[in-house]
C-alpha cells in the first residue's frame, strides 16, 4: 500500500502550520522535504483516486473513545474539528492549494460513515457497491 504522503502534507502538516505548531521556516522546510521525496519516488506512485470516509468530528471522537487506544487517549474534539475542516477543504470543496499536477484531477469518492454500520449488512453492502463502482471506473 501507498503511505499517506498526501494526507500527511495537506491535512496534518498543514493543520500544524495553521494552528501555530510549525513556524514559517519549519513549514517551508517540511514542504521542500516533501517535494523532494515525491520527486525521488514519483515513479513508484500510482495514484488513481481517494476514498474519503466522511464522519463528523463528534462521531470520530465517540469512535476513538470506543476503541480506547492509549495513543489516542488525549485527542480532543477541537483537534478533530480542525482535521475535519482540512479534509473537507481538500477533498470536498477543493479549496486547498495543491502543489502537484497529478492531484488536480484525481477522483474522490466521499462515503458518509456517520452511521454505525458494523452490524448492518445492508449498509455494508451499499458502501462496498459504491467502492467497487468507483474503483472500476478509475
Amino acid at each position: 500500500p501507498i503511505p499517506p504522503i498526501f494526507p500527511t502534507r495537506y491535512i496534518f502538516a498543514k493543520n500544524l502550520f495553521e494552528n501555530g505548531s510549525l513556524n514559517n521556516i519549519e513549514w517551508h522546510i517540511y514542504q521542500d522535504w516533501h517535494s523532494f521525496l515525491l520527486q525521488e519516488f514519483a515513479s513508484q506512485l500510482r495514484l488513481h483516486g481517494f476514498i474519503y470516509l466522511q464522519a463528523t468530528p463528534q462521531v470520530c471522537l465517540k469512535r476513538l473513545h470506543q476503541r480506547a487506544r492509549k495513543e489516542e487517549k488525549g485527542v480532543e474534539l477541537e483537534y478533530l474539528k480542525q482535521l475535519h475542516g482540512q479534509h473537507e477543504a481538500w477533498l470536498v470543496h477543493k479549496t486547498t492549494e495543491l502543489h502537484f499536477e497529478a492531484l488536480l484531477n484525481i477522483p474522490v469518492l466521499v462515503l458518509d460513515v456517520n452511521e454505525d454500520f458494523s452490524e448492518e449488512v445492508t449498509k455494508q453492502e451499499e458502501l462496498m457497491k459504491k467502492v467497487n463502482t468507483f474503483v472500476k471506473n478509475l
